[in-house]
């Protein structure tokens, strides 16, 4: 069995006064450590400069450079603040070579105005869907899937995906985070969508070419999240992500996050570099 990261621990931050250290976990492991793991980072340590009552609103970052599995500094400065409102930046470090800035809103829950016209997927309740487990005994190829019970949607079982001559760039899953699935602390809630909202771009992209075709990376500039909901969103979430443009070796995705009781919790956009992978 692979080791499992605990993502409230894994993503912790200590300090205080603007400056915070954190440790970029193995665990997260997507090549180096997965751009939604770091933004929840940097979220944090912003959240840990806002006064209590104020919750994560939108989160935008610009990913620098890679981050190796090791401390990492946070530099915190709280932009504007109010009683209903915050802005805070948070950018992070590492032997002091630029990774991630960001900022963050955060503000007061409020019933001033509500409506949700939000249109329903297409993908039910995870209790539709098989458990990767019970699609393929092949082991992931990172060990940040170990961090998820996952269900996959539009499956391409690995005997006919030789065959795959590309389609819709869209790519789906259900997942439930291990070993805990749900948090108290609606900033690490928020953080849990986060990751989640940055999930979907490369494998969304991937979906539009035909099997051995792929012969691309695509390192993240940046990502940008709304959050709706960070409050009893519940354990399974799905993870929509579209990438319906690649040109001039850019590549633009959108990503929704949902829960099981059909709620939109979370939505997201961002901007990808294509570059010719190296030969293998």
């Amino acid at each position: 069995m692979a080791a499992v990261g605990d993502f409230e621990k894994d993503t912790a931050v200590a300090g205080g006064d603007g400056q915070y250290t954190a440790t970029a976990i193995g665990d997260w492991r997507i090549w180096g450590p997965m751009g939604g793991y770091v933004a929840a980072i940097a979220l944090r340590a912003a959240a840990a400069e806002v006064a209590d009552g104020l919750s994560p609103a939108s989160f935008t970052c610009q990913f620098l450079a890679p981050a190796r599995f090791e401390p990492v500094d946070i530099a915190v400065t709280v932009r504007r603040a109010s009683r209903r409102a915050a802005l805070v930046a948070a950018n992070i470090t590492q032997d002091g070579v630029a990774i991630l800035d960001s900022q963050t809103w955060f503000a007061v829950d409020a019933d001033v105005v509500e409506h949700d016209h939000a249109k329903p997927h297409r993908f039910g309740h995870p209790d539709d869907h098989r458990d990767i487990s019970e699609l393929t005994n092949e082991e992931p190829r990172f060990p940040f899937w170990y961090n998820f019970d996952a269900k996959p949607v539009d499956w391409i079982p690995p005997e006919e995906f030789e065959q795959y001559q590309g389609g819709e760039p869209e790519w789906a899953e259900w997942v439930r985070f291990k070993p805990r699935a749900t948090f108290d602390d609606p900033v690490v809630e928020a953080c849990r969508t986060l990751l989640l909202a940055d999930l979907p771009s490369f494998p969304a992209a991937t979906r539009a070419h035909a099997f051995g075709t792929v012969n691309w990376m695509s390192p993240s500039l940046d990502l940008a999240v709304q959050f709706h909901r960070v409050a009893d969103i519940g354990d399974w979430l799905l993870s929509i992500g579209t990438a319906p443009i690649a040109h001039r070796g850019l590549l633009g995705f959108r990503s929704e996050v949902w829960n099981a009781a059909g709620l939109l919790v979370a939505s997201g956009s961002g901007q990808l570099l294509c570059r010719s992978a190296p030969p293998q």
